[in-house]
């Protein structure tokens, strides 16, 4: 008779991994939630800061032009990724 103790071990395996990637995959889409939650409040609090309505707010990136608001978040998300990297070999 064959002996499954070794698939069972690897079935086990396998669920509990699949167990912790749920686990993950939430708290992944949580954290991604927060991150944008925090995008959203130093957005608000930057414009209230200067006072600016939100037609205010449009008219500037609309004077700013799309090309330029396109190079300054280039360059925001490459600091952003260089902050990760730093944060990651910590």
């Amino acid at each position: 008779m064959a002996d499954f103790s070794r698939l069972n071990r690897y079935r086990q395996e396998l669920r509990k991994c699949k167990e912790k990637r749920t686990e993950m995959d939430a708290k992944i889409r949580d954290l991604e939630r927060k991150c944008k939650e925090e995008e959203n409040t130093a957005i608000h609090d930057i414009v209230r800061e200067a006072n600016m309505t939100p037609e205010a707010l449009a008219n500037l990136i609309h004077m700013n032009g799309a090309e330029k608001l396109a190079t300054i978040n280039a360059e925001a998300e490459k600091e952003s990724e260089d902050t990760d990297y730093d944060e990651e070999n910590d």
